[in-house]
């Protein structure tokens, strides 16, 4: 996961966390039972995510009204935008996934 770190430019204090968050469960059950994988910490991420876009832009764009405000906000947190994002870093590439997840394209 240190090749990770270093793609998105940031060292975790906790690299256990970063790890539960490349964790699909489908690779959880694969291999242990009680492995944690990624669905509560993607559940937070969304929130901490919106939060830290909505208070960026409120800064930035001073003179906008509320619905422009949510328009932006709506663009960048998107699925297309975080995929384009995550397919930028490869971020597939350190998924640890199930097998049969693999194969069927989970990474991409």
């Amino acid at each position: 996961m240190k090749d990770l770190q270093e793609a998105i430019g940031y060292t975790f204090k906790d690299p256990a966390l970063l790890t539960e968050a490349m964790t699909h469960s489908s690779y959880a059950h694969e291999q242990h039972k009680n492995m944690k994988y990624n669905e509560r910490l993607e559940f937070l991420g969304d929130a901490v995510l919106s939060i830290v876009v909505s208070d960026y832009i409120y800064k930035h764009c001073p003179n906008l009204p509320e619905g422009e405000l949510t328009k932006i906000r709506a663009s960048l947190v998107c699925e297309k935008s975080l995929f384009d994002f995550a397919k930028q870093i490869d971020l597939g590439a350190y998924l640890r996934l199930s097998n049969g997840e693999r194969r069927n394209g989970g990474a991409k």
